[in-house]
Order: C-alpha cells, then sequence, then structure tokens
C-alpha cells in the first residue's frame, strides 16, 4: 500500500490500524489527506521519526525566518531610501520658497507652504514606519543606534545579515568613504592625511555630543556595540540586556573626564 506523508511517499509492509485505513482513503492520485503521523510516522521509522519531525520543523520555522527578514530589509532599504528624496525635497522647496520671498511678494508663496507641509506631513508617516519595522526586525540595533541610525546601516550594507557579519571598523567609518577614500589618495602621494573616524554613527547623540578629542573613542565603541547588537537581532532576534547601560556608560565616562 503507498501513501504521500509529510515525509516522502512511503511504500511499506506496516499495516496500520482500520481508523488509518480510514483517515488514507484519499491518498489516491497523491492527494493531500488527514491523518495520525505520529502513529504512522512511528511504525514507518521507529525512533527516529521524532528526530526527522523535529529537524524539519526547525528547517520550515529557519526559512520563514529567513523570507520574512529579507522581505523586511528590502522594505526598510526603500524606506529610508524614500526619505532620503523626502528630505531633499522638503529642503528644495524650502529655498525656492526663500529665493521667491527675496524677490517679491505673491500668492504663490502660499502653494509652496502647502507643499512644503504635505511633505512634511509625509515624512514624518515615513519615520514612524521605519520605526515601527525597525523595533520588529532589529530592537537591539534600535536599543543602541535608534531606528533611523539603524535604518540607514542596514541600507547602506544591503541588509541586516550584511551588517551582522560586518566588522566594527567597517561599520564606524560607513557613510565616510568619500573623506576615506581622499586620505588615502594624499597617503599614497607621501602627504599627511587625517582618517576619517566616524561615519553614519555620527549622527548619534553620544558621538556628537562629546568634544572632537573623544569623538574617536566613542565612535569605535558604539561601532562594536552595533556590531554585537546587529548579530544578535539577526541570529537571535530577542532584546538582549545591559548594552545599552554598558554604552551609556562608556559616554558617561568619556564625558566627565
Amino acid at each position: 500500500m503507498s501513501y504521500n506523508l509529510w515525509f516522502g511517499n512511503f511504500n511499506g509492509d506496516v499495516e496500520p490500524s482500520n481508523n488509518l485505513k480510514r483517515s488514507f482513503k484519499s491518498a489516491k492520485n497523491n492527494s493531500p489527506i488527514p491523518f495520525n503521523i505520529s502513529e504512522l510516522g512511528m511504525k514507518v521509522l521507529g525512533g527516529d521519526y521524532y528526530n526527522l519531525l523535529r529537524k524539519t520543523a526547525i528547517e520550515v520555522a529557519e526559512e520563514r525566518v529567513e523570507k520574512e527578514l529579507k522581505s523586511d530589509d528590502k522594505y526598510v532599504i526603500a524606506l529610508v531610501k524614500a526619505l532620503e528624496e523626502l528630505e531633499e525635497a522638503i529642503n528644495t522647496l524650502k529655498e525656492k520658497k526663500e529665493d521667491l520671498e527675496v524677490v517679491r511678494e505673491t500668492e504663490v508663496i502660499g502653494e509652496f507652504i502647502e507643499g512644503i507641509s504635505s511633505l512634511e506631513k509625509l515624512k514624518s508617516k515615513v519615520e514612524k514606519e521605519i520605526e515601527a519595522v525597525m523595533e520588529r526586525i532589529a530592537p537591539n540595533l534600535v536599543e543602541i543606534a535608534s531606528p533611523k541610525i539603524g535604518a540607514k546601516l542596514i541600507e547602506r550594507f544591503g541588509s541586516l545579515e550584511n551588517l551582522a557579519k560586518a566588522p566594527a571598523s567597517k561599520i564606524q567609518i560607513i557613510g565616510a568613504e568619500r573623506s576615506l577614500y581622499k586620505a588615502l589618495a594624499r597617503l599614497r602621494k607621501g602627504k599627511e592625511a587625517k582618517m576619517p573616524k566616524h561615519g553614519i554613527i555620527f549622527m548619534h547623540g553620544f558621538v556628537r555630543n562629546l568634544p572632537k578629542s573623544k569623538r574617536g573613542k566613542m565612535a569605535r565603541f558604539l561601532a562594536a556595540k552595533i556590531s554585537i547588537a546587529s548579530k544578535i537581532d539577526f541570529f537571535r532576534g530577542e532584546l538582549e540586556e545591559g548594552l545599552y547601560e554598558s554604552l551609556k556608560n562608556r559616554y558617561e565616562e568619556l564625558r566627565r573626564t
């Protein structure tokens, strides 16, 4: 007798119970059927049945989580790019409005004001959406870096997975590539050059609010914590207590000294 089971097609000599026979009436033409997998599975595979069931369940869960993360990654990246374009459009409209105001008073200014207001409302909605998605897929990164910085880092690295696998040194200067290349070019020519100490993470208050002489130390520490946070988010997905406190303590230490 042949059965189309979850772990493959079974052609065996095991004679199932009468209850199972009734359950397998719909097994013709390999159509999906309801059946007691525990009863038949143990007969077919013995003690290996539950091992196979557990392994399959884990693989399916991992595939679903990975698929969901990739989908959210792409969504976050698209939102970040949309936010950047909105910010650019708002700034451009504000500049044009100011240019017009210098020349003359005109009713057109009102149209600019309405347009800017509308774009700012949309910008606020996009920011809230970024925050909601980031809190779901990267709670530790949000805790350490904030939703906006975390999302920008994911956008620059291409995915949460790439960020999680990146070294802290790269996380520290990502966003400052132009300054880095200029410094390297000067060094190759034998000239003095100042290497960048931070990129996107300069937006973080713990870096930006310190004196220039201490920002490099804080940026290195922050990048290391971001690296740990993104790894926990990608591989485990649970909020890790204590990460933010250690970051705050380091900031307070640098601020006092």
